[in-house]
């Protein structure tokens, strides 16, 4: 099997004007005028019709991420290999296709329970994407809107399911000490390449899933600059800054960390590397930064 990219996650919400404040006034989102209504928000960053998807519901949550296909037949393939593995799968309805300006797509569970759309065929759109706060443009097209990072507290299931199930590669894996004490387990994680050039599309880590239901998801920007202006207009805008400014060692990218109002957090970053994966050895980093990434978790409610 072969994941192209990231396409799209859906989020719920019981507060859909707190997202379309973040999404606008602070990430600097585009609201589509054509799909967004009273009771679903959809924010547009590039050429396709949204990447993020938010609906009225009773919780404050991540629900999904839509995990792109090449076509129908590979949709298929998928399909078959689901069934040889005895992997339980649900077609999406007619409803949910057109929700997600999409020909075609299956839902699943991963082993730790973290939901996935396959789909193939996304909806061409002619609403040109044009930034309320002035980005030049996101880092997109065939590498997918970012990346999402998942809990999975059975990890090598987890890694396994998505390595040889669903074709992903290894990128990195770290082992972090998280506790002062060194006699203490370190927390394992896995960052996974799909068929394209961005340095993870999915990662997972060795922790319970949070009650948001993910960990972060990002986005990248073109210049540092508007890496730069987004932190002050979280800032301005009262939002926690969940990491200070840094570099990751292992995707080099140059990012902040801030809380969506869904309670997970959203990287937004700069200068992410784009391997060559024919010459690419897994790798394994020693810690998550070169600098920076000071990590603060939101006060307490």
């Amino acid at each position: 099997m072969k994941i192209q990219s990231l396409g799209y996650i859906l989020v719920e919400t019981k507060n859909l004007s707190a997202w379309d404040h973040y999404g606008q006034e602070v990430c600097g989102f585009m609201k589509h005028p054509d799909f967004s209504d009273e009771e679903k928000l959809c924010l547009k960053i590039d050429h396709e019709p949204f990447r993020f998807l938010v609906q009225n519901g009773p919780e404050e949550k991540f629900i999904l991420a839509g995990l792109e296909l090449e076509d129908a037949s590979a949709l298929n393939d998928a399909k078959k290999t689901f069934d040889e593995l005895n992997i339980n799968y649900q077609q999406l309805s007619a409803d949910d296709l057109f929700t997600r300006q999409i020909t075609d797509g299956i839902s699943f569970n991963d082993p730790a329970g973290n939901l996935i759309e396959l789909y193939h065929g996304r909806l061409n759109d002619e609403t040109k994407f044009t930034s309320p706060k002035g980005i030049s443009g996101f880092v997109t097209k065939d590498l997918g809107f970012g990346h999402v990072v998942y809990a999975a507290l059975n990890i090598e299931e987890t890694h396994d399911f998505y390595i040889n199930v669903l074709g992903f590669g290894d990128s990195d894996i770290m082992n972090l000490q998280m506790s002062p004490n060194p006699e203490d387990p370190k927390m394992k994680l896995y960052f996974m390449h799909c068929d394209n050039k961005r340095h993870h599309t999915v990662a997972i880590m060795q922790s319970p899933t949070p009650p948001s239901g993910l960990v972060h998801t990002m986005v990248e920007v073109k210049t540092i600059d508007e890496v730069g202006e987004a932190l002050d207009r979280a800032i301005n805008n009262d939002i926690h800054i969940s990491s200070s400014l840094g570099r990751h060692m292992n995707d080099k990218m140059v990012s902040f960390y801030m809380q969506t109002p869904g309670g997970f957090d959203l990287e937004f970053g700069y200068d992410g590397d784009q391997p060559d994966w024919s010459k690419h050895q897994t790798t394994s980093s020693p810690a998550p930064s070169y600098w920076g990434h000071v990590f603060t978790p939101p006060p307490e409610k």
